[in-house]
């Protein structure tokens, strides 16, 4: 009897202990793990699909990048891009984004002025209640 409660007292200290050092190592691998990405040395800027199984990856290398065409079979590399392309095509996205922002800007105040209250409800055939329920 003497064992079991020991065997008790050892599994009620030791059980929470150890709990709460496995909450502490995965709170603290959390925030390592979430400045990993910060600083790549390469990047993805796009991927465009060619096919099914075909893309074609533009990748930033440091400050110089490539183009290369992927599929099931086989990797190519089709051109070498130098800092000044690099920069240009940074640019051209960033240009797209800025119109693409605007775009859903107008879009957005479009749906601002249309009021789906005043529908005309002869046009869908159903009448309005007096309790404003629509049959």
């Amino acid at each position: 009897m003497d064992n079991m409660l020991q065997y008790l007292v050892n599994l009620s200290i030791f059980v929470p202990f150890i709990i709460i050092l496995i909450v502490v190592s995965i709170r603290f691998s959390k925030a390592s793990l979430e400045g990993i990405g910060i600083y790549k040395y390469t990047q993805i800027i796009e991927r465009t699909n060619l096919n099914k199984e075909t893309d074609v990856f533009v990748l930033k290398i440091g400050d110089e990048g490539c183009v290369i065409i992927s599929s099931p079979s086989k990797l190519e590399k089709i051109k070498d891009l130098n800092k000044e392309e690099m920069k240009e095509i940074e640019e051209k996205r960033k240009e797209i984004k800025k119109i693409k922002l605007v775009k859903l800007n107008k879009d957005d105040t479009k749906l601002k002025k249309l009021n789906l209250n005043k529908l005309n409800l002869k046009n869908f055939n159903l009448k309005e209640n007096k309790d404003g329920d629509i049959n």
